[in-house]
Protein backbone atom coordinates (compact mmCIF):
# COMPACT_ATOMS: atom_id res chain seq x y z
CA UNK A 1 0.00 0.00 0.00
CA UNK A 2 0.90 3.39 -0.55
CA UNK A 3 0.83 5.94 2.39
CA UNK A 4 2.38 9.62 1.87
CA UNK A 5 4.67 8.16 -0.33
CA UNK A 6 5.77 5.18 1.26
CA UNK A 7 5.69 1.69 0.39
CA UNK A 8 4.10 -0.52 3.04
CA UNK A 9 4.33 -4.24 3.73
CA UNK A 10 1.21 -5.73 5.15
CA UNK A 11 3.16 -6.09 8.95
CA UNK A 12 3.48 -2.43 8.35
CA UNK A 13 0.09 -2.04 7.59
CA UNK A 14 -1.27 -3.21 10.41
CA UNK A 15 0.99 -1.34 12.55
CA UNK A 16 0.15 2.20 11.06
CA UNK A 17 -3.71 0.86 11.52
CA UNK A 18 -2.97 0.27 15.50
CA UNK A 19 -0.54 3.49 16.06
CA UNK A 20 -1.93 6.00 14.17
CA UNK A 21 -3.13 8.63 16.44
CA UNK A 22 -7.00 9.00 17.10
CA UNK A 23 -7.38 12.79 16.57
CA UNK A 24 -6.24 11.86 12.44
CA UNK A 25 -9.19 10.45 12.09
CA UNK A 26 -11.63 13.30 12.40
CA UNK A 27 -9.75 14.35 8.92
CA UNK A 28 -12.15 11.55 7.31
CA UNK A 29 -14.91 12.18 9.48
CA UNK A 30 -15.71 15.92 7.92
CA UNK A 31 -16.25 14.51 4.68
CA UNK A 32 -18.78 11.97 6.14
CA UNK A 33 -20.92 14.28 7.86
CA UNK A 34 -23.13 16.63 6.41
CA UNK A 35 -22.57 20.52 7.77
CA UNK A 36 -24.85 22.62 9.26
CA UNK A 37 -24.46 26.15 9.38
CA UNK A 38 -24.45 28.00 13.02
CA UNK A 39 -24.43 30.59 14.76
CA UNK A 40 -22.06 32.77 16.97
CA UNK A 41 -23.81 30.38 20.16
CA UNK A 42 -23.12 27.51 17.79
CA UNK A 43 -26.91 27.01 16.75
CA UNK A 44 -28.37 25.32 13.82
CA UNK A 45 -29.45 28.04 12.03
CA UNK A 46 -32.40 27.11 9.76
CA UNK A 47 -32.64 27.59 5.94
CA UNK A 48 -29.24 28.06 5.23
CA UNK A 49 -26.91 25.38 3.13
CA UNK A 50 -23.17 25.28 3.16
CA UNK A 51 -21.60 27.43 0.24
CA UNK A 52 -24.60 30.23 0.81
CA UNK A 53 -23.05 33.90 1.70
CA UNK A 54 -25.21 34.38 4.82
CA UNK A 55 -23.40 30.76 5.87
CA UNK A 56 -20.26 32.45 8.01
CA UNK A 57 -19.97 29.55 10.51
CA UNK A 58 -20.08 25.96 9.98
CA UNK A 59 -19.75 22.82 11.35
CA UNK A 60 -20.77 18.71 11.18
CA UNK A 61 -24.30 17.52 12.32
CA UNK A 62 -24.63 16.31 15.74
CA UNK A 63 -26.65 13.22 16.84
CA UNK A 64 -30.22 14.38 16.85
CA UNK A 65 -29.88 17.77 15.32
CA UNK A 66 -32.46 18.50 12.43
CA UNK A 67 -30.67 18.97 9.41
CA UNK A 68 -32.40 22.34 7.62
CA UNK A 69 -31.42 20.94 4.28
CA UNK A 70 -31.07 17.49 2.38
CA UNK A 71 -29.07 16.43 -0.63
CA UNK A 72 -31.22 15.07 -3.84
CA UNK A 73 -30.28 14.22 -7.63
CA UNK A 74 -30.62 15.22 -10.55
CA UNK A 75 -33.49 13.76 -13.36
CA UNK A 76 -33.13 16.69 -15.91
CA UNK A 77 -29.41 18.18 -15.23
CA UNK A 78 -29.34 21.30 -17.41
CA UNK A 79 -32.42 20.47 -18.80
CA UNK A 80 -35.59 22.67 -19.75
CA UNK A 81 -37.29 21.93 -16.61
CA UNK A 82 -37.15 24.34 -14.07
CA UNK A 83 -38.16 22.17 -11.27
CA UNK A 84 -36.12 19.16 -10.88
CA UNK A 85 -36.67 18.09 -7.52
CA UNK A 86 -34.79 14.60 -8.19
CA UNK A 87 -35.97 10.95 -7.45
CA UNK A 88 -34.16 10.47 -4.21
CA UNK A 89 -33.56 12.41 -1.35
CA UNK A 90 -29.93 11.73 0.99
CA UNK A 91 -28.78 13.10 4.67
CA UNK A 92 -25.32 11.89 5.73
CA UNK A 93 -25.89 11.89 9.49
CA UNK A 94 -24.44 10.25 12.73
CA UNK A 95 -26.80 8.37 14.90
CA UNK A 96 -26.23 7.35 18.33
CA UNK A 97 -27.27 4.12 19.57
CA UNK A 98 -26.17 2.22 23.28
CA UNK A 99 -23.57 4.82 23.45
CA UNK A 100 -22.14 3.95 20.25
CA UNK A 101 -22.31 6.18 17.12
CA UNK A 102 -22.41 5.79 12.83
CA UNK A 103 -22.72 7.57 10.02
CA UNK A 104 -25.91 6.68 8.34
CA UNK A 105 -25.97 8.01 4.90
CA UNK A 106 -30.07 7.70 4.16
CA UNK A 107 -31.97 7.33 0.60
CA UNK A 108 -35.79 7.56 0.43
CA UNK A 109 -37.29 7.60 -2.50
CA UNK A 110 -39.35 10.88 -3.71
CA UNK A 111 -42.99 10.79 -5.50
CA UNK A 112 -42.82 11.26 -9.36
CA UNK A 113 -41.32 14.15 -10.78
CA UNK A 114 -42.42 16.05 -14.00
CA UNK A 115 -38.88 16.43 -14.77
CA UNK A 116 -38.46 12.33 -15.03
CA UNK A 117 -39.58 11.68 -18.91
CA UNK A 118 -37.55 9.88 -20.71
CA UNK A 119 -34.33 10.60 -18.93
CA UNK A 120 -34.72 8.67 -15.77
CA UNK A 121 -37.36 6.51 -13.76
CA UNK A 122 -39.14 8.46 -10.99
CA UNK A 123 -38.02 7.28 -7.12
CA UNK A 124 -40.80 4.72 -5.45
CA UNK A 125 -42.08 6.94 -2.61
CA UNK A 126 -41.57 5.46 0.89
CA UNK A 127 -38.60 3.26 -0.51
CA UNK A 128 -35.51 3.52 1.18
CA UNK A 129 -32.10 2.36 1.57
CA UNK A 130 -28.72 3.65 3.50
CA UNK A 131 -25.46 2.83 4.13
CA UNK A 132 -23.48 2.72 7.31
CA UNK A 133 -20.21 4.45 7.77
CA UNK A 134 -17.74 4.71 10.15
CA UNK A 135 -13.60 5.18 10.97
CA UNK A 136 -10.99 4.09 13.18
CA UNK A 137 -7.45 5.40 13.54
CA UNK A 138 -6.49 4.16 10.09
CA UNK A 139 -9.37 4.59 7.38
CA UNK A 140 -12.96 6.03 6.97
CA UNK A 141 -14.84 2.93 5.22
CA UNK A 142 -18.32 1.67 4.75
CA UNK A 143 -19.67 -1.12 7.11
CA UNK A 144 -22.76 -1.99 4.99
CA UNK A 145 -25.53 -1.18 2.42
CA UNK A 146 -29.32 -1.60 1.93
CA UNK A 147 -31.31 -1.29 -0.98
CA UNK A 148 -34.58 -2.50 -2.16
CA UNK A 149 -32.29 -5.20 -3.88
CA UNK A 150 -30.15 -6.40 -1.35
CA UNK A 151 -28.93 -6.15 2.37
CA UNK A 152 -24.74 -6.13 1.35
CA UNK A 153 -22.70 -6.79 4.76
CA UNK A 154 -18.77 -6.00 4.17
CA UNK A 155 -16.84 -8.68 6.99
CA UNK A 156 -13.19 -8.66 7.06
CA UNK A 157 -10.63 -10.33 8.77
CA UNK A 158 -11.22 -8.33 12.35
CA UNK A 159 -13.96 -10.56 12.62
CA UNK A 160 -11.23 -13.21 14.29
CA UNK A 161 -10.81 -10.78 16.98
CA UNK A 162 -14.16 -10.46 18.20
CA UNK A 163 -17.02 -12.13 15.78
CA UNK A 164 -19.92 -10.63 17.98
CA UNK A 165 -18.06 -6.75 17.88
CA UNK A 166 -18.99 -4.28 14.92
CA UNK A 167 -15.47 -4.11 14.68
CA UNK A 168 -16.02 -7.37 12.17
CA UNK A 169 -17.41 -4.49 9.83
CA UNK A 170 -14.38 -2.25 9.87
CA UNK A 171 -12.13 -1.51 6.63
CA UNK A 172 -14.78 -3.46 5.00
CA UNK A 173 -15.25 -0.85 1.91
CA UNK A 174 -12.41 1.65 2.78
CA UNK A 175 -12.95 5.39 1.50
CA UNK A 176 -9.26 6.67 1.67
CA UNK A 177 -6.89 6.85 5.05
CA UNK A 178 -8.34 8.72 8.36
CA UNK A 179 -5.93 11.42 7.85
CA UNK A 180 -7.13 13.30 4.88
CA UNK A 181 -4.50 13.51 2.56
CA UNK A 182 -3.24 17.15 1.17
CA UNK A 183 -5.20 18.94 -2.11
CA UNK A 184 -3.52 17.20 -5.45
CA UNK A 185 -1.98 13.90 -3.47
CA UNK A 186 -3.48 10.30 -3.96
CA UNK A 187 -2.59 6.79 -2.77
CA UNK A 188 -4.21 3.17 -2.34
CA UNK A 189 -4.42 0.37 -0.43
CA UNK A 190 -5.54 -3.28 -0.80
CA UNK A 191 -7.73 -4.56 1.55
CA UNK A 192 -9.19 -8.35 2.70
CA UNK A 193 -13.18 -8.56 2.26
CA UNK A 194 -15.85 -10.43 2.17
CA UNK A 195 -19.47 -9.00 0.80
CA UNK A 196 -22.67 -11.77 2.27
CA UNK A 197 -25.90 -10.32 1.69
CA UNK A 198 -28.60 -10.45 4.32
CA UNK A 199 -29.40 -8.91 7.81
CA UNK A 200 -26.11 -8.10 9.32
CA UNK A 201 -27.55 -9.60 12.73
CA UNK A 202 -28.09 -12.90 10.90
CA UNK A 203 -24.66 -13.49 10.67
CA UNK A 204 -23.23 -16.81 11.85
CA UNK A 205 -21.12 -16.07 15.02
CA UNK A 206 -18.11 -17.85 12.85
CA UNK A 207 -15.80 -15.63 10.43
CA UNK A 208 -14.97 -16.29 7.12
CA UNK A 209 -12.64 -18.65 6.59
CA UNK A 210 -12.04 -17.18 3.02
CA UNK A 211 -11.40 -13.41 1.86
CA UNK A 212 -11.44 -11.77 -1.59
CA UNK A 213 -8.39 -8.86 -2.21
CA UNK A 214 -9.77 -5.78 -3.99
CA UNK A 215 -8.16 -2.45 -4.89
CA UNK A 216 -8.90 0.75 -3.15
CA UNK A 217 -7.51 4.11 -4.52
CA UNK A 218 -8.54 7.56 -3.29
CA UNK A 219 -7.49 10.77 -4.31
CA UNK A 220 -8.36 14.64 -3.09
CA UNK A 221 -8.60 17.45 -5.29
CA UNK A 222 -11.38 19.80 -6.43
CA UNK A 223 -14.39 18.38 -8.40
CA UNK A 224 -17.09 20.49 -10.30
CA UNK A 225 -20.62 19.11 -9.55
CA UNK A 226 -23.26 18.87 -11.58
CA UNK A 227 -25.07 21.77 -9.78
CA UNK A 228 -22.43 23.99 -10.29
CA UNK A 229 -20.69 23.87 -7.04
CA UNK A 230 -16.82 23.19 -6.82
CA UNK A 231 -16.30 21.09 -3.83
CA UNK A 232 -12.84 20.02 -2.86
CA UNK A 233 -13.67 16.24 -2.30
CA UNK A 234 -12.16 12.81 -1.84
CA UNK A 235 -12.70 10.63 -4.48
CA UNK A 236 -12.46 7.21 -3.50
CA UNK A 237 -12.91 3.98 -6.79
CA UNK A 238 -13.10 0.75 -5.46
CA UNK A 239 -12.25 -2.26 -7.78
CA UNK A 240 -13.73 -5.60 -7.57
CA UNK A 241 -10.27 -7.67 -7.82
CA UNK A 242 -6.93 -6.59 -7.90
CA UNK A 243 -3.42 -7.60 -9.42
CA UNK A 244 -1.16 -10.17 -7.70
CA UNK A 245 1.37 -7.42 -7.05
CA UNK A 246 -0.94 -5.48 -5.41
CA UNK A 247 -0.43 -2.36 -7.46
CA UNK A 248 -2.92 -2.17 -10.14
CA UNK A 249 -6.54 -3.13 -10.93
CA UNK A 250 -5.82 -5.79 -12.77
CA UNK A 251 -8.13 -7.99 -14.76
CA UNK A 252 -10.89 -6.20 -12.36
CA UNK A 253 -13.71 -4.79 -15.31
CA UNK A 254 -15.85 -2.76 -13.05
CA UNK A 255 -15.03 -0.27 -10.70
CA UNK A 256 -17.43 1.91 -8.05
CA UNK A 257 -16.51 5.22 -7.80
CA UNK A 258 -17.67 7.57 -4.39
CA UNK A 259 -17.07 11.58 -3.78
CA UNK A 260 -17.26 13.10 -0.44
CA UNK A 261 -17.16 16.50 0.71
CA UNK A 262 -16.93 18.62 4.12
CA UNK A 263 -20.07 20.21 2.76
CA UNK A 264 -22.40 17.59 2.56
CA UNK A 265 -20.52 13.95 3.16
CA UNK A 266 -21.12 11.52 0.47
CA UNK A 267 -22.24 13.76 -2.47
CA UNK A 268 -21.83 11.39 -5.51
CA UNK A 269 -21.95 8.02 -6.69
CA UNK A 270 -20.34 6.54 -9.94
CA UNK A 271 -20.61 2.99 -11.44
CA UNK A 272 -17.82 2.64 -14.10
CA UNK A 273 -16.70 -0.77 -16.42
CA UNK A 274 -13.89 -1.53 -18.82
CA UNK A 275 -14.59 -0.52 -22.44
CA UNK A 276 -15.04 -4.39 -22.83
CA UNK A 277 -17.02 -5.33 -20.61
CA UNK A 278 -20.71 -6.91 -20.84
CA UNK A 279 -23.25 -6.65 -18.81
CA UNK A 280 -23.99 -10.15 -17.56
CA UNK A 281 -27.93 -10.29 -17.43
CA UNK A 282 -28.89 -7.66 -20.51
CA UNK A 283 -26.05 -8.43 -22.63
CA UNK A 284 -25.29 -4.53 -23.20
CA UNK A 285 -21.86 -3.33 -23.19
CA UNK A 286 -19.61 -0.91 -21.29
CA UNK A 287 -20.22 1.65 -24.50
CA UNK A 288 -24.03 0.98 -24.83
CA UNK A 289 -24.62 2.16 -21.44
CA UNK A 290 -22.30 5.10 -21.12
CA UNK A 291 -23.97 6.64 -24.04
CA UNK A 292 -27.37 6.12 -22.80
CA UNK A 293 -26.11 7.55 -19.42
CA UNK A 294 -24.80 10.56 -21.34
CA UNK A 295 -27.57 11.29 -23.39
CA UNK A 296 -29.73 11.66 -19.96
CA UNK A 297 -27.99 14.35 -18.74
CA UNK A 298 -28.43 13.46 -14.87
CA UNK A 299 -24.60 13.88 -14.22
CA UNK A 300 -22.44 16.38 -15.20
CA UNK A 301 -18.69 15.11 -15.64
CA UNK A 302 -16.58 13.05 -13.13
CA UNK A 303 -13.02 14.39 -12.05
CA UNK A 304 -10.77 14.90 -14.44
CA UNK A 305 -6.38 14.74 -14.77
CA UNK A 306 -3.95 12.94 -14.05
CA UNK A 307 -3.16 11.33 -11.24
CA UNK A 308 -0.32 8.39 -10.19
CA UNK A 309 -1.75 6.48 -7.85
CA UNK A 310 0.79 3.70 -7.97
CA UNK A 311 4.03 2.65 -9.63
CA UNK A 312 1.87 0.76 -12.16
CA UNK A 313 -1.22 2.46 -12.19
CA UNK A 314 -2.28 6.11 -13.51
CA UNK A 315 -5.51 7.81 -13.86
CA UNK A 316 -5.80 10.37 -16.80
CA UNK A 317 -7.94 11.44 -19.31
CA UNK A 318 -9.32 9.45 -22.02
CA UNK A 319 -9.46 11.15 -25.30
CA UNK A 320 -12.20 13.52 -25.57
CA UNK A 321 -15.58 12.02 -26.80
CA UNK A 322 -19.01 13.24 -27.06
CA UNK A 323 -20.54 10.39 -26.37
CA UNK A 324 -19.37 9.05 -23.01
CA UNK A 325 -17.80 9.91 -20.05
CA UNK A 326 -14.28 7.93 -20.13
CA UNK A 327 -11.12 7.78 -18.27
CA UNK A 328 -7.96 5.70 -18.94
CA UNK A 329 -6.13 3.57 -16.55
CA UNK A 330 -2.59 3.36 -17.78
CA UNK A 331 0.51 1.32 -16.94
CA UNK A 332 3.40 3.83 -16.40
CA UNK A 333 5.77 0.73 -16.56
CA UNK A 334 4.41 -0.93 -19.43
CA UNK A 335 2.52 1.86 -21.52
CA UNK A 336 -0.70 -0.83 -21.52
CA UNK A 337 -3.53 1.64 -21.61
CA UNK A 338 -7.31 0.49 -21.02
CA UNK A 339 -10.55 2.53 -21.74
CA UNK A 340 -13.30 3.00 -18.81
CA UNK A 341 -16.24 4.43 -19.14
CA UNK A 342 -18.92 5.42 -16.47
CA UNK A 343 -22.05 3.75 -17.32
CA UNK A 344 -23.96 4.77 -13.99
CA UNK A 345 -24.10 8.07 -12.08
CA UNK A 346 -26.15 9.70 -8.60
CA UNK A 347 -24.91 12.92 -7.86
CA UNK A 348 -26.58 14.47 -4.85
CA UNK A 349 -25.89 18.20 -4.82
CA UNK A 350 -29.38 18.96 -5.61
CA UNK A 351 -29.79 20.67 -2.27
CA UNK A 352 -33.09 21.62 -1.08
CA UNK A 353 -33.98 23.32 2.09
CA UNK A 354 -36.54 21.61 4.43
CA UNK A 355 -38.67 22.85 6.60
CA UNK A 356 -38.46 22.77 10.20
CA UNK A 357 -40.85 20.23 10.72
CA UNK A 358 -40.20 17.88 8.19
CA UNK A 359 -40.30 14.20 9.73
CA UNK A 360 -36.63 12.39 9.26
CA UNK A 361 -36.82 8.62 7.96
CA UNK A 362 -36.72 6.13 10.67
CA UNK A 363 -33.33 4.87 10.51
CA UNK A 364 -34.21 1.77 12.64
CA UNK A 365 -35.70 0.15 9.59
CA UNK A 366 -32.92 0.76 7.67
CA UNK A 367 -30.14 0.52 9.73
CA UNK A 368 -29.39 -3.29 11.41
CA UNK A 369 -28.42 -2.49 15.29
CA UNK A 370 -25.60 -4.92 14.66
CA UNK A 371 -23.06 -2.33 13.19
CA UNK A 372 -23.21 -0.65 16.66
CA UNK A 373 -22.26 -3.62 18.85
CA UNK A 374 -19.51 -2.16 21.00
Amino acid sequence: MMRNGLRLTPAALLLVGLCAPVQAAEGIADYMIMDVCVDAADAVVPGLVPGDAACTRRRDIRPGEHPPYELRNFLNAGGDCAEDGGSVAKLNRPVERGGQTRIVSSTLGLPPSACAGARGRPGKPGEGGASIQWYDEGYGFIMGSYSPVALSVYQTPLCREDSRSSRRFFRGWVIAPAAVPAAGQSGYGVFEGRLVTGAASALPAACPTRYRRALTTWLVTPMHYTSGREMVSIVSSHFAQVSRDGLSPGATMQMEQTYWTREFGLSRWEKWARQDWVHPRSGRSAPDLARELRQRGRCGAPVGGTFDISPRTRFTDAPARDDAFARAIVDPQTGESRIWLMTLCEDYTNIRVLPAATSLPDTSAIADPAYWRP
